[in-house]
């Protein structure tokens, strides 16, 4: 157990978290990240990209309602005054790819809270519907029916045997291994992975109800909600070169402005560690008409200077329980950083 663990257990169970919730000792920004809403019940997909299922989530958004303003993109430059003054406590509430579960749960829930969410969107997903790298990972993974995995040195990765209690920390590891590779080497590894594991790759009817339409998304857009940009084709920017960079960003805010009709300034790192981004990065985002960029490796914005391309978001993930929400949002310097 982590001293974290141990002072969020310390927090509940005396009664400190209702007291800071009541008494906050902090103002500024905490953004939320999310996947996929609902539960994965037996899909051979990638399970951590289910953040929380309905009821988990229609708690945590009650929760924001009560303690934060609860912002859209619109109101991101006025909150920042605010918040350089040291002044309110604010939330955003945001996702990542384009699920459709963030249309068939997640949306009517923040409506019956009357709250605003931001919905960043791979539009390379939307158009030319194909399951996402992570997902065809653990596809090809729970589909296998070796009992062992052998891949060439190439990929760096030792001989593991595939049984039912090794199957999730496989997809884990084989995950790592993916997420170092440029997009031309992922796909000579995911074909050499379906050949060894006997699947073949995974179809395109695997994804025929994977995404949201563009339809969903104008009705999202239509009742308040917020639409971002999140590439074309989901690539780790930085592995890329500035002009592929470019071509990702303009692409995909053309694609949602096409769509939408309005412009479209604020985009999600795919995977968004500190290292998913660089100085080309900054300089293509400048060029092609972004204002803000959201990173994914945890933290708040508070009243320091703020980095417009690196505005800090905390994921939700599966194992996130509502006491562990909650010392987020009550000591987000302490429980949301990653």
């Amino acid at each position: 157990m982590t001293k974290r663990d141990v002072l969020r257990s310390a927090l509940a169970r005396t009664g400190g978290l209702r007291f800071l919730e009541s008494f906050p000792l902090w103002s500024g920004l905490l953004t939320f990240n999310y996947h996929r809403i609902g539960q994965p019940d037996g899909s051979p997909l990638d399970h951590a990209l289910w953040s929380a299922s309905a009821e988990e989530f229609d708690r945590q958004m009650r929760h924001l309602k009560l303690n934060f303003d609860v912002i859209g993109l619109n109101e991101l430059d006025r909150t920042l005054s605010e918040i350089r003054s040291r002044r309110g406590r604010f939330a955003m509430v945001t996702f990542d790819d384009g699920y459709r579960d963030n249309f068939e749960v997640a949306f009517p829930i923040l409506k019956s809270h009357g709250l605003s969410g931001v919905f960043f969107i791979a539009t390379g997903f939307l158009d030319h519907a194909h399951p996402a790298w992570w997902d065809e990972v653990a596809w090809i993974i729970n589909s296998a029916a070796v009992t062992e995995l052998c891949l060439s040195e190439r990929w760096n990765f030792p001989a593991t045997v595939l049984s039912a209690e090794s199957r999730v920390e496989v997809i884990r590891q084989l995950l790592a291994v993916c997420y170092r590779l440029h997009d031309d080497d992922r796909t000579d590894f995911l074909n050499e992975l379906s050949e060894r594991c006997g699947t073949g790759r995974a179809s395109e009817e695997l994804a025929a109800s994977l995404w949201m339409n563009w339809e969903m998304i104008r009705e999202m857009r239509s009742e308040g909600m917020s639409i971002g940009a999140h590439t074309v084709t989901h690539p780790v920017l930085s592995r890329l070169s500035y002009d592929d960079q470019c071509r990702e960003l303009l692409q995909s805010r053309m694609r949602l402005e096409q769509e939408l009709n309005e412009p479209v300034t604020a985009l999600s790192y795919p995977v968004g560690r500190r290292d998913s981004f660089n100085e080309d990065t900054r300089k293509a985002l400048r060029a092609n008409g972004f204002e803000w960029a959201f990173s994914y490796y945890g933290g708040h914005t508070g009243s320091d200077a703020v980095d417009e391309f690196d505005i800090p978001r905390v994921g939700i993930e599966r194992d996130v329980s509502f006491t562990d929400f909650r010392a987020m949002c009550a000591l987000p310097g302490i429980f949301a950083r990653h």
